[in-house]
């Protein structure tokens, strides 16, 4: 005859083992969520980066497009795109100030002598005739400055990668002015030229697009850490 008290054992063991084995699986599942999950949303990060460089190179590129991205009503474009980040604050995709994601759009020029010709007027005696454009007459020459600058989003949390203009030069449409752009050193941009995210010449520009996005949401425990996604695109 079976013994009651062997099979009762059998059983203890079976539900030892059965605890054991689900305190490893759940927190694989968990983090094969996480990291799944993060994979799909860091995505659409970039996709949101990149349409937003798009868009403001039309911008910048074509005044006729009627795409100024200071404009709420052309921030909900790429708030739409967004969807599912928490970026929009309410149904219309009006950007939230205070939600999980910012776009921050920058134009970053390397300062050169036609910066200087319109941005320090009236020039100094003689320059650039007989004296050539340089840091003593000219500021910023040679270095890197803002001359747009538009944040979606929460811009309080982020600031960027290559820091961020004064916030008192920054026109209501996002531009910068040219006396700004020469003159103004806290208007210079952070980590570019050699050893930084890229290298220009002289009076030529670049538009970057930035993207945070936090979710940390998607963290079912405390040992998977994916707070925040980032994306940059430059054109």
């Amino acid at each position: 005859m079976p013994n009651p008290s062997k099979r009762r054992a059998q059983r203890g063991n079976s539900v030892l083992e059965f605890a054991l084995v689900m305190s490893l699986l759940v927190p694989l599942f968990a983090g094969m969520f996480t990291m799944g999950m993060a994979l799909a949303k860091g995505i659409q990060v970039t996709n949101v980066g990149r349409d937003a460089v798009v868009l403001m190179v039309r911008s910048n590129t074509d005044p006729n497009s009627g795409l100024d991205l200071s404009v709420t009503q052309n921030q909900r474009i790429l708030v739409r795109a967004a969807t599912g980040l928490g970026m929009n604050k309410n149904a219309n995709y009006d950007p939230d100030p205070n939600g999980k994601g910012v776009v921050i759009l920058s134009r970053v020029v390397m300062v050169g002598p036609a910066e200087c010709s319109v941005g320090v007027v009236p020039a100094p005696s003689g320059v650039p005739a007989t004296t050539p454009w340089g840091p003593s007459n000219c500021p910023n020459y040679g270095q890197y400055a803002f001359a747009y600058r538009v944040v979606i989003g929460n811009g309080t949390r982020w600031t960027g990668t290559i820091g961020a203009p004064p916030s008192g030069i920054v026109n209501n449409d996002g531009t910068i002015s040219a006396a700004n752009i020469a003159k103004n050193t806290s208007n210079r941009a952070t980590n570019m030229g050699a050893g930084g995210i890229l290298t220009l010449t002289a009076s030529t520009f670049a538009m970057l697009s930035e993207t945070y996005v936090d979710v940390s949401y998607l963290n079912l425990f405390s040992i998977y850490q994916s707070p925040v996604i980032f994306s940059r695109t430059i054109s």
